[in-house]
C-alpha cells in the first residue's frame, strides 16, 4: 500500500483532525473506534466535524460524514466541513 501523502497532509492541515485522547492519552492517534467509549465520542460530535475512513476496495479513503459500510474508522476535526459528500483518497492497494 501506498499513502497518497499529498492529498491528506492538505486534508488535515485544511481541516485539522483532533487527536484521539480516549485510546491514547497523549492524543497522537487521530483514528476513532467504530465501537465503544470512542464511537460514543464520534456521535455526540457535529455532524459536520465528523469523517469516515473507508476500504474502497481499490484502496482507502477519508468521507465526510457519517459511513458504516466498509467503514475502518472515524475522524472528528476542528474545522467543519461545507460540501455535501467530499472524498480524499489516503492510500491506493498495490496490485
Amino acid at each position: 500500500m501506498t499513502t497518497i501523502c499529498d492529498a491528506v497532509e492538505v486534508w488535515e492541515k485544511w481541516y485539522k483532525p483532533i487527536g484521539n485522547t480516549i485510546a491514547d492519552s497523549n492524543g497522537e492517534t487521530i483514528v476513532f473506534e467504530t465501537f465503544g467509549d470512542e464511537y460514543e465520542f464520534v456521535k455526540n460530535s457535529p455532524d459536520n466535524k465528523v469523517w469516515t475512513w473507508v476500504d474502497g476496495g481499490d484502496g482507502t479513503y477519508i468521507l465526510s460524514g457519517r459511513h458504516y459500510v466498509n467503514r475502518i474508522g472515524f475522524f472528528v476535526t476542528e474545522v467543519e466541513w461545507d460540501s455535501a459528500h467530499m472524498v480524499v483518497p489516503y492510500e491506493k492497494y498495490e496490485v
